[in-house]
């Protein structure tokens, strides 16, 4: 009778366990990919001449994109010839300012690559996993990208722009213009959310496409990439992969509800017009129509809100979610109570 009891004990906490299980936590230590890195950044900085013609070469062979990006739109500096383009790159990296930013690049970043070069990796196994529709990078390049950027991301590279991360205290990040660079903006330089934006971007280039249809539907698209991107980086809390503070994410919690009848009462969900996927999607000090204390971005935010919900209870695939119309979603969304 007791073997037949333990049988039974432990048959229903095979069934538990199972239920409770995350789908999407898989192994990924038998996944192969090719990933390379490249340190143009360090190399640049060498003020050596000869360097920076094998830099110029190499970019152009790994990534002619990626070449582009760096030289024609970061830089602004001609590559061809030789001499237009060492006078142009000695002219950068010789200037005081970018000598003093590249010391605190060196000494912020020189150990910490190897973590994410590792985190990189394994979120490039677990996509090529769970997501095999969105092909995985084969090239993380970093770079000083003069601040034009965080990432930037090709049909193959994902380019990281050290710079925007070396925190709001830097004495480089204090000394930008403050009319070009606002305050908000420096405090969103940070280096917790590096490996986020790389993923995140990636997955935003080559996951799925920007929507030219209502806000819903874009919100909806925001929320499957940060909630795949969370699957990704497992590790990540939610406030890194929504990239708020841990006060805004907290603020946005409470106000879920507030959100959701905000946008139902100003009939804003089927909004077309750019205005409003401008005040509720992109980056400001807060989100307008909202109070000022509110963070940015709360359309994201509540996306990835309906998204987590509706995974939660018909777990359906990553390529699946893909597909999950964006009406399916709303529909199935249930706005907390009031708090």
């Amino acid at each position: 009778m007791n073997h037949l009891v333990l049988l039974f004990l432990g048959c229903i906490l095979f069934v538990f366990t199972a239920c409770r299980r995350d789908p999407y936590d898989v192994n990924v230590d038998d996944v192969t990919i090719e990933l390379r890195y490249y340190d143009a950044d360090s190399l640049l900085s060498s003020q050596n001449q000869r360097t920076y013609l094998e830099v110029r070469n190499q970019l152009k062979t790994l990534d002619n994109d990626v070449y582009g990006y760096l030289f024609g739109y970061c830089y602004r500096i001609p590559v061809q010839p030789d001499t237009a383009f060492l006078r142009g790159i000695g002219l950068i990296y010789n200037d005081p300012f970018v000598k003093a930013l590249e010391q605190e690049i060196n000494q912020k970043f020189a150990a910490s690559k190897a973590k994410y070069r590792q985190t990189l990796q394994d979120a490039s196994k677990r996509m090529k996993a769970l997501l095999p529709s969105a092909e995985a990078p084969k090239n993380v390049v970093w770079v000083n990208a003069a601040f034009t950027s965080s990432v930037f991301c090709s049909k193959k590279s994902m380019v990281i722009g050290l710079e925007r991360y070396l925190g709001a205290s830097s004495k480089s990040i204090q000394k930008l213009p403050s009319n070009q660079f606002y305050e908000w903006i420096k405090e969103g330089m940070e280096e917790r959310y590096l490996v986020r934006d790389a993923v995140l971007g990636w997955l935003n280039t080559h996951a799925l496409d920007e929507t030219k249809e209502s806000y819903a539907e874009e919100m909806m698209r925001w929320g499957k990439l940060l909630y795949i991107a969370q699957k990704l980086l497992p590790d990540e809390s939610p406030s890194v992969i929504l990239r708020y503070s841990n006060k805004d994410y907290s603020w946005a919690l409470a106000s879920e509800w507030a959100v959701w009848k905000y946008l139902v009462d100003e009939q804003l969900l089927y909004d077309r017009s750019e205005d409003t996927k401008q005040s509720l999607l992109h980056e400001g000090p807060f989100t307008r129509g909202l109070p000022q204390e509110s963070p940015d971005r709360l359309g994201q935010f509540l996306g990835y809100r309906i998204v987590e919900q509706y995974v939660e209870q018909h777990k359906p695939s990553l390529e699946k979610l893909l597909k999950v119309p964006y009406l399916t979603l709303l529909q199935a969304y249930e706005a907390p109570e009031k708090q």
